[in-house]
């Protein structure tokens, strides 16, 4: 059995090596295992990823990489709000591949937020990061 079977990481790292990224982020996504995905969005720039023209990352990637982030957030939540909120910006509720599957998704994740919001361990950052993702999310709620 080839060693990146046993450690899904180095693969996924050969992938961004390579400038792989929507097939990294598939792969990740696939597992269904956040820590993989939460691993994967912390060694690359998403930022600048998500600010390329064209975007490496079709829709409904990043339609997942928004939900997926959310299932686990009481994880790295700090960081998860960022890339949540950088995901979310750069999803074009629109578009063909994901437009039926937009408003559910977003009011999922805006319940899991709601959530966060409302617990008493949030920091007054992460406060502050929620106002601004449920803000984009109501955005493109209230856009459908």
């Amino acid at each position: 059995m080839p060693e990146a079977h046993l450690d899904p990481t180095k693969e996924l790292a050969r992938m961004i090596a390579e400038k792989k990224y929507e097939e990294a982020f598939t792969s990740a996504l696939h597992r269904s295992d956040v820590s993989i995905v939460s691993w994967l969005c912390s060694q690359v720039n998403l930022q600048g990823i998500l600010s390329m023209k064209p975007c490496p990352l079709n829709q409904g990637v990043l339609l997942a990489l928004f939900q997926q982030l959310a299932c686990d957030i009481n994880k790295e939540t700090s960081r998860k709000l960022v890339w949540m909120t950088d995901v979310a910006v750069a999803i074009i509720p629109s578009d063909p591949t994901i437009a039926m599957h937009v408003v559910p998704i977003f009011r999922q994740v805006s319940q899991i937020v709601d959530h966060l919001q409302s617990m008493s361990t949030t920091s007054a950052s992460e406060t502050a990061s929620i106002r601004v993702l449920k803000f984009v999310i109501n955005s493109v709620l209230n856009c459908k």
